[in-house]
Formats: structure tokens, sequence, C-alpha cells
């Protein structure tokens, strides 16, 4: 899982870095030449959902998502890991459905041929973040509910 751990941060970094890049340079382009770039703005927008999709796996192995803990102050410790495995399991579930969709999602553009109005990219590409990243959280939180028990 380290190496997994790596790419991931390798990727998220480096899609950063081009972005960053991008639209420091798109900036200069507009402001100090009058003239931009027509693929920058779509490049920089299809690297942020990339970022965002795996990032969300880097998040759920960080335990960086959003959650509400108010109510594990109350629970005993057997209690907190009943609750942890549940939630858990229903992420699982949840992110497993979305992978499903996702994959839906680019058969259905792989089929009609869509291409990005700037880059001609095909547009599965884009959308291979969404079924790639829940497929990424699922591991994640299946890694977690297995700590949970470990515990």
């Amino acid at each position: 899982m380290k190496i997994l751990n790596r790419i991931e941060e390798a990727f998220c970094g480096t899609a950063l870095l081009i972005t960053t890049i991008v639209l420091f340079v798109n900036v200069v382009l507009r402001y100090v030449f009058n003239a931009s770039t027509t693929w920058a703005e779509e490049l920089i927008k299809y690297l942020m959902i990339w970022i965002a999709f795996i990032g969300g796996s880097i998040c759920v192995r960080e335990g960086a998502h959003v959650s509400i803990d108010f109510f594990y102050e109350y629970l005993s410790e057997k209690g907190m890991k009943v609750v942890l495995i549940i939630v858990n399991s229903i992420a699982v579930v949840f992110c497993l459905l979305m992978a499903i969709y996702g994959m839906q999602t680019i058969q259905f553009t792989i089929n009609t041929g869509q291409v990005s109005p700037a880059l001609q990219l095909p547009m599965w590409i884009p959308y291979l973040a969404i079924p790639l990243g829940f497929i990424l959280m699922t591991i994640r939180y299946a890694q977690e509910i297995v700590k949970t028990i470990k515990k």
C-alpha cells in the first residue's frame, strides 16, 4: 500500500504543480501580453477534477474527511468500533455505487465519441477520475474497517 500512497501523492502534487504553472502563464499572457491560450482553462479544470477525486482517497487514508464526532464522546470503546465499522461500510457501498455509475458514464461517453472543445481530448479521460477516485476510496474505507476490527 505504500506504493499506492506514493502514486496518489505524486499524482496530486504533480497535477497541482502543472495547474499552478499553467494558470500563472495564462495570467501573464492575458494581462501582460494581452493574449491568452484557449486550452489553459480547460486543462486546469480537468486537472482540478482529477486532484479532487484522487485527493479524496488521500483524505480517507489520512482521516481528513468531514465527520461529526460529537457522539463518539458518549460511546464506549466497543460502541465506537461498531459505529466506525457501520459508517465505513456505508461509505464502501456508496463508493462502489459511485464507481459503477462512473463506469457507466465513461461507457456512454466512449459510445458518443465526445471530445473536449479546446484540447480535443476524449471526454472519457476526465470522466475516468470518477470511478478511479471512488475505487481508491473504497480500498481506503475497507482498510479503515480492517484497522478498526484489528484494534
